[in-house]
C-alpha cells in the first residue's frame, strides 16, 4: 500500500500518471460493487465514470493511514445508490451482462453466468457484501466500515448469501 500512498500523493499535485496507477490498482472491486448495486453494465460504466470524478475532486478530503479502498468503495456505494435511486422508476436488468458473456463459450463465462444468475438470488445488501468478500477479498471488518455497519452483522449476511447460494445450487 506504500505505493498506493505514493500515488495518492501525487494525484493530489495533479499527476495525472498517479490517477492512471489508481484506476487500475482500484477498478476491478469498485466496477463489481456499483455492478452489484445497479444491476445494469451500461449504467454501472457510467456510475463508475462519476465515482472516479468525485474521488478525483475529494482526493484531498482522503486522510493519509485510512483505508484508500474502503474510501473509494464508499465513494461508488454512495454514488450507485444516488444513481439507482434517480432511475428506479426505470426496471434496472443484468440483461446487458449476459448478452455480454453468452458470445463465449469458455469456462471463464460460464462461471461468469452462475455468478451473476446466484448473485439474483439475493438482496442488494447480501449482493454487495458477497462482491466485496469474494470479488474484492476484503475481510469482514472492511466490509463494513464500507457498509457502515457492525462486523457481526456483515458476517451473518454473508453466511446466509452464500447458505442461499448453496441451496440453490443443490436444487
Amino acid at each position: 500500500m506504500d505505493q498506493l500512498e505514493h500515488y495518492i500523493e501525487a494525484l493530489k499535485q495533479r499527476d495525472e500518471s498517479a490517477f492512471e496507477y489508481i484506476y487500475n490498482a482500484t477498478k476491478q472491486g469498485t466496477f463489481a460493487l456499483i455492478l452489484s448495486i445497479v444491476r445494469d453494465r451500461s449504467l454501472a460504466e457510467d456510475v463508475m465514470q462519476d465515482t472516479y470524478m468525485k474521488m478525483v475532486a475529494s482526493i484531498h478530503q482522503y486522510r493519509k493511514g485510512e483505508s484508500f479502498r474502503n474510501w473509494l468503495l464508499s465513494i461508488a456505494k454512495n454514488q450507485a445508490i444516488d444513481y439507482y435511486r434517480v432511475r428506479k422508476h426505470e426496471t434496472l436488468t443484468n440483461g446487458d451482462d449476459l448478452d455480454a458473456l453468452e458470445g463465449s463459450q469458455s469456462s471463464g463465462n460460464e462461471f461468469q453466468l452462475e455468478f451473476n444468475e446466484l448473485l439474483d438470488l439475493l438482496n442488494q445488501e447480501e449482493r454487495e457484501i458477497v462482491v466485496l468478500r469474494i470479488v474484492e477479498n476484503m475481510k469482514h471488518q472492511d466490509i463494513a466500515e464500507v457498509l457502515n455497519k457492525k462486523v457481526g452483522t456483515v458476517m451473518w449476511l454473508f453466511h446466509n448469501a452464500v447458505r442461499k447460494m448453496k441451496k440453490y445450487r443443490k436444487e
